[in-house]
């Protein structure tokens, strides 16, 4: 059985990168253009405004022309001084990372953990900051890939808020496919991306910086110890350099801007809430259909993420887990995740974002994934007909 429907290129349905968007792949077939000047400040300040949108913010937002990770290195580094405390709340591969920027850059992280598959509550958050009086700031992951998990992040902005401690946020692969409320949840660092729920390429990535974060970063009794990762440089070249169009400290991408301006802006022509209900639905079809088929999902209904789902792999076939991967990407011309850490050989993770969260793209994969099951001896049932019924019961 072959399910190739998209002909001998590899469709991305793993938790990122994900598939362009066509107003994205249109940008990329556009002549170069310099990323400062008095032609392109209006553009770039263009995409700010949309990546704002996007953030529900009217606090400052600005790109770095780095991965997502270098990003949130610089909230940390540049919010928190060595020495001060901080809350981590992890229940999953990216979660620990947030945590672990923190002990690197000599924070001292307190983590309030959870299982894989399952949040860390609100209450639990509240109890940890309040035995830990002295906490500056909560850090914390809105979609935890790594076991398709979405937290509650609206409820730990307001436990940050109540107990007046700064709310850092990694949205990176949530951003454009999860409701999100910068001002409205009182988020005060918050970490946006490009090529996930944006479709978009790699090579920018929005950032929402509110007023207090501001605030007590110019209150700091040290420097950060960093150029690069170091709000008051970013600070002193959007102040300073911004009338030579180029409020940044380096040189920036501006294809990946254009690019990105170009897929906020079908975001947003699209209506976020429409989008977001768009990614909810499709992904509760999919994981329906996983489980019509015989599998088991990670995580339960409640905390299931829209945009990456876990797939649990029965024990059995835990050393066929490469296989099922490799049959998938070489005969089926899909690729799809992994486990990751604790749940490597254990989960199948498959991402629905963006053009990907479409009857398009999950039917050749469902078809795919029952016949990649079949090459190590595990029968599975059809799963197409209940995500057709499943959409069409949800239109």
């Amino acid at each position: 059985m072959n399910t190739n429907l998209f002909g001998e290129r590899v469709v991305l349905m793993i938790p990122g990168p994900t598939e362009l968007h066509p107003a994205v792949q249109r940008v990329l077939s556009t002549p170069i253009v310099a990323h400062y000047g008095p032609d392109w400040l209006p553009v770039y300040e263009e995409a700010l405004k949309l990546a704002a949108s996007i953030f529900k913010t009217n606090s400052e937002v600005f790109m770095m022309p780095t991965p997502g990770t270098v990003a949130l290195e610089t909230g940390v580094i540049s919010l928190l001084e060595p020495g001060e405390k901080a809350v981590a709340v992890v229940n999953g591969f990216f979660s620990e990372r947030l945590a672990e920027i923190g002990d690197h850059v000599g924070v001292n992280v307190v983590r309030v953990n959870a299982r894989e598959g399952e949040t860390v509550s609100p209450d639990k958050l509240d109890e940890v900051l309040k035995a830990n009086a002295d906490a500056k700031a909560v850090l914390a992951v809105q979609n935890e890939t790594s076991t398709g998990v979405v937290n509650p992040v609206r409820e730990y902005a307001k436990v940050a808020n109540e107990r007046d401690v700064l709310f850092i946020l990694d949205a990176i692969s949530s951003y454009g496919g999860v409701d999100l409320d910068f001002d409205g949840w009182g988020i005060d660092y918050c970490v946006g991306y490009a090529n996930k729920c944006l479709g978009s390429i790699p090579g920018t990535v929005p950032v929402a910086v509110s007023g207090r974060a501001w605030d007590k970063l110019r209150n700091r009794r040290t420097k950060p110890a960093s150029f690069f990762t170091n709000l008051n440089v970013w600070r002193r070249y959007i102040d300073e350099w911004k009338g030579i169009g180029h409020p940044y400290p380096t040189t920036i991408s501006p294809h990946a801007v254009l690019c990105f301006k170009a897929a906020a802006q079908a975001a947003l022509e699209e209506g976020l809430e429409n989008r977001y209900q768009r990614h909810l639905r499709v992904a509760a079809a999919f994981r329906r259909s996983v489980r019509a088929m015989g599998l088991e999902t990670l995580p339960s209904e409640a905390v299931a993420s829209p945009t990456v789902t876990a797939i649990q792999l029965p024990a059995a076939v835990w050393k066929d887990a490469g296989k099922i991967s490799q049959t998938m990407l070489k005969k089926h011309r899909i690729m799809i995740g992994g486990g990751i850490a604790a749940l490597h050989g254990k989960i199948l993770r498959i991402g629905h974002m963006c053009v990907t969260a479409s009857t398009r793209y999950l039917v050749p994969t469902l078809a795919a994934l029952r016949d990649s099951f079949n090459t190590v001896g595990l029968e599975l049932n059809d799963g197409v007909e209940t995500f057709m019924s499943e959409i069409a019961g949800k239109d």
